[in-house]
């Protein structure tokens, strides 16, 4: 009987990675900020900054990252990183100063963005080529699983415990659901284990199955097929620039969002529970769109996809701004209301798997690690301003118009780029 992909082992453990890694995202920081913010009186800018500072720290520590997950793997980087992020997550717990915000919630945060992030694209890009598209889909399915679930268990805990008790209960939850996982089952490539990408059989010479792209301009894995740049041969191209241009485009939009959401709608009249229930469908709706577009990217042209998934997302959340803004709390306005929502998660849950496979697709496997590792300074950058933006404009004019439109207007920006993104020609032997 064939064993099961170890791959597939891989999936499972990255899942987790990525369902804990959003302990610091935007929209549990958001969940605190009330609390926080009344019993120290902290300005909104003052608390997204802590996200900003994380965010630069971690585009400064990923050039160096990459290579050292091309050259020795994730499982020890995995774990450390993930023990240094449940430690400042616990340190939350005793923070009194703004500065001990920015230590403890920033660090989390730098290794998040700065280690995770690159450990969960350049693991699953380094085991799947054809099916890059559905596991990278499963990934970050964790990842809006984590988003969905820990906003309900944080808004009980904040309740019932107080909302420092809440951060160490976080903490210690990450390490366990994760750490542990990456440490003992994490592994390079498939290479390294006698294995093929995709679980592919060699054939009887030697020779890894080959075959050309499909028709959707997947590259095949095979001898002397699959496309492998070095980092600087990817810097070179113009298709590295404008990824990065595209991707930080999205990050600098998303970031923002994600923070501001929660508020605004509180802001509106919305109950910190049924804004926390927005959130949990916005994931839960993100998970399943996370698949999808996964599983489109294996059969439709990347560049058009994500220009499409940009465009409908820019014009779903315009929608639901506008809703919100109307709000006359009755029946059918909240069933309009989560569904907006649940659509705007569908296309946002479909955009890291699309990035992610791109990434994989255009450069291939060998130094993937180290040719992202360049782009992430320019992303973490501009998703730490996207929050830090709309906090500055809210704190002058006490409205989120100008920061939300100007959302919107990158959303049309961002899905022109797409179009004009080609894959680069493989580079010389």
């Amino acid at each position: 009987m064939k064993k099961p992909f170890y791959g597939w082992i891989i999936v499972g453990v990255i899942f987790l990675i990525g369902a804990t890694e959003s302990s610091v995202f935007q929209a549990i920081l958001a969940i605190f900020m009330k609390p926080m913010v009344s019993e120290f009186g902290w300005s909104r800018a003052a608390v997204t900054g802590s996200i900003a500072v994380g965010s630069l720290c971690a585009g400064i520590l990923s050039p160096f990252v990459g290579p050292i997950l091309d050259r020795y793997g994730p499982r020890m980087m995995a774990f450390v990183g993930i023990l240094v992020l449940s430690l400042g997550l616990i340190g939350m717990t005793f923070v009194n100063r703004i500065w001990q915000l920015y230590l403890f919630f920033g660090t989390g945060r730098m290794i998040a963005v700065g280690v995770l992030m690159l450990v969960i694209s350049v693991s699953i890009s380094n085991w799947f080529v054809r099916k890059r598209g559905r596991a990278m889909g499963i990934v970050w399915l964790g990842s809006r699983f984590g988003s969905a679930l820990l906003p309900l268990l944080l808004q009980y805990f904040i309740l019932v415990l107080g909302w420092r008790l809440a951060w160490s209960t976080m903490g210690v939850t990450v390490f366990l659901l994760s750490g542990i996982p990456a440490l003992v089952f994490l592994r390079r490539r498939p290479e390294d284990m006698g294995l093929l990408p995709d679980g592919e059989v060699a054939s009887p010479s030697g020779a890894e199955r080959a075959e050309g792209p499909d028709k959707s301009g997947r590259p095949a894995f095979g001898h002397g097929l699959e496309t492998s740049f070095t980092r600087r041969q990817a810097i070179r191209t113009s298709a590295f620039w404008l990824l990065v241009s595209v991707h930080s485009l999205i990050m600098f939009v998303q970031s923002g969002i994600n923070f501001h959401l929660y508020p605004f709608l509180t802001d509106q009249g919305i109950s910190p529970m049924t804004a926390v229930m927005v959130l949990t469908v916005l994931n839960v709706s993100g998970a399943f769109g996370s698949v999808g577009w996964g599983m489109f990217s294996e059969k439709i042209r990347l560049q058009n996809l994500l220009a499409v998934n940009v465009a409908v997302n820019g014009l779903v959340f315009l929608a639901l701004y506008r809703f919100v803004l109307l709000n006359r709390a009755d029946s059918w306005e909240t069933v309009i209301l989560f569904s907006l929502v649940a659509l705007h998660g569908i296309v946002l849950g479909g955009r890291p798997p699309l990035l992610n496979v791109m990434w994989g697709d255009f450069f291939g496997r060998r130094s993937l690690g180290s040719i992202m590792s360049v782009s992430t300074p320019f992303g973490l950058t501009a998703n730490a301003i996207g929050p830090v933006f709309a906090a500055f404009v809210f704190d002058i004019y006490g409205s989120y118009t100008f920061p939300f439109y100007s959302f919107v207007a990158c959303f049309g920006l961002t899905s022109g780029l797409c179009l004009f993104m080609k894959a680069p020609s493989k580079p010389a032997a």
